[in-house]
């Protein structure tokens, strides 16, 4: 079994439980910090992952295979500063919203030009496709945050 759909939709899951930690701490402390020790629990719980699991191997040779991996942590870092701030500002749900939308767009652009390993043309599905998420974006960012 492909688990391709199932490992997105976690993921998807997963960042909408994060982004509403995230928005939470960032709101206490300053986003940035918030972000630093939100990474420092990551990073503790890959390192012990990695050791845990022998077939893991932790080797700082990798690295040097492609360095610019480590690029992720860095846009992982500003990511979820810009999520503690922006859930603040204007609510989860429509911080979610916008960043699905870009992130499609952005992906599009990126797999057209075929930036990550393989190009994959855009036709007429797709673009209607992300036409109606970014009308969806629009449609929950317009109303701004709903007060309780």
């Amino acid at each position: 079994m492909n688990i391709a759909l199932p490992a997105a939709i976690l993921a998807g899951t997963l960042i909408a439980v994060q982004s509403a930690i995230i928005g939470a701490f960032g709101e206490r402390v300053h986003p940035f910090v918030a972000s630093t020790w939100v990474h420092v629990g990551g990073l503790v719980f890959a390192v012990v992952g990695v050791l845990m699991i022998p077939r893991f191997s932790f080797e700082f040779a990798v690295v040097r295979q492609a360095p610019w991996g480590l690029l992720g942590g860095v846009a992982g870092v500003l990511l979820v500063t810009g999520i503690a701030i922006a859930v603040g500002g204007i609510g989860l749900a429509s911080t979610l919203a916008v960043v699905t939308g870009v992130q499609l767009l952005v992906g599009f652009g990126i797999e057209t030009y075929g930036l990550a390993d393989r190009a994959v043309a855009l036709d007429p599905l797709r673009i209607g496709g992300a036409l109606l998420i970014v009308t969806g974006v629009y449609l929950v960012v317009s109303r701004g945050p709903v007060a309780t």
